[in-house]
Order: structure tokens, then sequence, then C-alpha cells
């Protein structure tokens, strides 16, 4: 798109892979979600990414940004306060919305103190971007961290068009509604042009939500109240597919693929690539694991689980509880079955980079995408790209957002029940070539068309038209 034209992303983090200068130095970082998504649309149109510069030593309420060009993108980072990030992202985002978006009310913190934290501070970001926005700009907000954005903006004088994509689901309207503040949040909806969710699901969701709150009628797609009009469709994400199929191809050693190569012969291997989430459904995959050996001890000294499970929001109470119970787990189950020479899980709680995970991907004969709930998940898309001419099998949560469109030919799991996982995972390692290689044809046919540059065209152009 040219300078009159631009596209705005604003979320919640700028993203720091954009200030890597080299390609090279830009592959080794580790992989993100929303950057895996949008890094490829905006280094072809360029434009502005907004968000916060992930420190805490700026002041409550100033709005000075930060602009860098790189690449031809413009890079405008807000600082926050120490209290504005307890209150804003700490405990209002993460363990406010976070919780009660993917459907676990018992996690959720209510906290009155820090919604008006949660406001102020999207009211900081409306106005650090206002100056920086042309007439014809089209504004697109990321994530739930900024749902309230688009108001502010609008009460601030922009006129232009605005889109709010969510990436995490939107749960049933009796759960969004335990939100003392779930009103107000639907409310402030109406202020986009248009909201993009992951699944049909979730757009559905969210259409009960504005009727069971504001008894709202649905015409088409577009919800009315009073005046007011609110449109929403289902974007799936898709994962960056030629770039992982690149690194897949390339023959560039890494410590992952030196340690691939050296493994002892006609060992399988098992992959899970996670945050480390209580939504991931991390210890539910390992009790599976527990039972998959304890149903088929042949597998013992044959099949090793690398569980990757890069440490997430290590500040709030709950992620180090979860830490803290994987590795209880892990150790428990090693100690079960492990050998002087073999162990069957590997935990590894770092992040690793694109190329590190297109070996892995490779070389392994079944990935793990089991969360409890998930808004997409593009592991599970990045693992069907890095496949080759023997493939590995994909074993899928039915409740992530990348079921809606692989469940004909990823193995579905109930990740809560653990002995219909372990047969689900059981069947992967013992699966025919003939029968793995016609699954993987179908999905890798879905995820080479519906990519990252896809997605973001395809909200971008409704976005312009709506």
């Amino acid at each position: 798109m040219d300078d009159e034209g631009r596209v705005v992303v604003v979320s919640n983090r700028a993203p720091s892979i954009f200030t890597r200068p080299s390609a090279e130095e830009r592959r080794s970082l580790p992989v993100g979600g929303l950057v895996s998504a949008l890094r490829p649309f905006l280094e072809a149109s360029g434009g502005i990414w907004m968000g916060w510069d992930g420190n805490s030593d700026g002041q409550e309420g100033a709005t000075s940004t930060t602009i860098t060009e790189v690449e031809g993108i413009n890079l405008a980072s807000v600082s926050l306060s120490r209290d504005e990030v307890r209150g804003f992202y700490d405990i209002f985002s993460n363990r406010t919305l976070w919780p009660i978006l993917h459907g676990f009310p018992d996690k959720a913190t209510i906290s009155y103190d820090s919604y008006p934290v949660y406001r102020s501070v999207n009211r900081k970001y409306a106005a650090s971007l206002i100056d920086l926005l042309k007439p014809s700009d089209l504004v697109w907000v990321q994530d739930y961290h900024l749902l309230p954005l688009g108001h502010e903006l609008r009460k601030l004088g922009w006129t232009g068009k605005i889109g709010f994509f969510l990436h995490v689901p939107f749960p049933p309207p009796e759960i969004f509604g335990i939100l003392p503040w779930a009103r107000k949040l639907l409310t402030l909806l109406f202020d986009y042009d248009l909201v993009g969710l992951q699944t049909q699901k979730y757009v559905h969701n969210l259409q009960e939500a504005l009727g069971d709150e504001f008894g709202a009628v649905l015409i088409a797609d577009t919800v009315h109240y009073q005046g007011r009009t609110l449109t929403a469709h289902s974007f799936p994400v898709g994962a960056d597919a030629d770039a992982f199929r690149e690194m897949t191809l390339s023959q560039a050693p890494t410590p992952v693929s030196r340690f691939l190569e050296n493994s002892p012969k006609g060992r399988q291997l098992l992959i899970g690539v996670d945050r480390l989430d209580y939504t991931k459904g991390i210890i539910q995959r390992m009790q599976s694991i527990e039972r998959l050996f304890d149903d088929h001890p042949e597998l013992l000294g044959r099949v090793t689980l690398f569980q990757i499970s890069a440490p997430s929001r290590v500040n709030i109470p709950e992620y180090a509880q979860e830490r803290e119970r994987l590795d209880s787990l892990v150790g428990k189950i090693n100690g079960k079955f492990g050998e002087v020479h073999w162990m069957p899980i590997h935990p590894l709680h770092r992040s690793f980079s694109q190329q590190d995970l297109a070996h892995l991907y490779r070389e392994a004969d079944a990935c793990l995408v089991t969360p409890l709930r998930d808004g997409m998940n593009l592991v599970a898309k990045e693992f069907i790209a890095s496949q080759t001419s023997d493939p590995g099998v994909l074993v899928l949560s039915r409740f992530c957002g990348a079921a809606e469109s692989m469940q004909d030919d990823a193995l579905m799991v109930n990740p809560y029940d653990f002995q219909g996982t372990a047969s689900a995972i059981y069947r992967a390692l013992t699966m025919p070539r003939p029968e793995r290689q016609r699954r993987w044809e179908a999905l890798f046919e879905d995820v080479s068309r519906h990519t990252a540059r896809a997605w973001c065209y395809s909200f971008a152009a409704a976005l312009g038209d709506a």
C-alpha cells in the first residue's frame, strides 16, 4: 500500500523482531504468533506498528512516542509506568480478560482497581497515535488488551476506518457475562467498522452475547442496536508457510539439526511447542504420555517427547504454579520410565528460533497440539508447512481454532481424555506412510492457501470496504 493508504497496526507490545537489522538475525529470533502473521505483510506493504516498548520506567499518563523506521516500517513505541503495567497488563489483561475469554472463570481475578487503569492506558495509546494518522489510514487494533482503543480514537475525533481483531477465543455469553464490565466492553465494539475473530463459532458467541446484553438484532452478519451497527466476520490466522517450507529444505546446520542427525536410528520423536500457560493443556498432555507408556511398554526406549514450554508471564502467580506442576509431573514420569541412555520427556523451558523449530517439525513423527482452549494455534500450521515426503502426523485438540479447518485430516482429540489422547498418539506413531501422506497433502493444501499474508490482506480489504 502506498503512503496515502497505509495500514496502521496497534498491538499491546511493539515487535522487537523488527529492531534486528539482518535477515539472518531475524530468523534466529523466537517465533511469535502475532509477529509471525503480520511481519510478512508489513515488510511488503510498509506502514506503522505501534505498541508498548516493554519497559516499566515511563511516566504515568505521559503520551510521548518514540518512532523508529526499520525496513520501511515506522515503529512507534509507547512507554508505561510500573503501576500502568501492573493494572493494565498484569492484572486486567492477563488475570481477568485472558481466563474469561478462554473459558476459565475460576482463574479470573476480578479487580475493580485495575479496570480504570486498563481504560486509562487505552486512552494513552490513542493520544499517542492520533497525531501519527492520516485521513486515508486503516487502523487495525490487535487483541483484547486494546479493545477500548477504537472508542478512545473516536473520542479524539478520528473518523477513518478502524478494525479490531481478537486473536483469542470469544467464549459463550454466559461465560463472558461473568465480567462486571461485560456490557461496557461490548458497547465499545460498536466504535469499530469491522470486528474479526478466528472462527465462525467465536463470531456466533459474540453475536449471542450482544443479543443477550442489549437485545440487539442480527441481520445477515451485522448486529443492529439503537441505530448503531457492528459487523463481525471470521478471519482465521495463517502461518508464514513459505518461510517454514524454505527453512525446512535448508541445509544450514543448527545445534538442533546436529542433535537430530546424531539421534539413534529407529527412535521416534514427538514434539510439543507452547508458551507455558494453563490454557495450553501441557499438564494433560504429560498425563496422556504417561498413559501411552503404561499401555504400550514396547515403546519404552523408542519414543521421546520434546516439550518446548517457553516461559510466559513469569511474574503472575498462576504461571509460576503451572511451571511447578509441570516440572513435578515430568520428573515423576521420567523417574517412572526413564533409563540411563533414554528419557521419555525432554522438557525445554525456553524459546527456539524459527530455523530450529522448522528442523524439529520436519523430523517429528507427530506434533501434539492439544490446548484446552486456543484462539487458533499456529504451531499446527507451521508443523504441516515443515513436512517433507515422509510426513509426520498432527494430533490436534478439538478445542482450538485450527480444528475448524483441520479436523478432517488431523487426529482429533479431547485433551481432557488421557486415554483417548494416548490412543491417538499411538495411532500417529504406527500410521502407515500412505495414510500419513494422504492426510498431510490435504492439510498442506489448506495451510498453503490460507497463509499469514492471505489473512492480513483479507482483513485489510474487508476493513477498507466496510
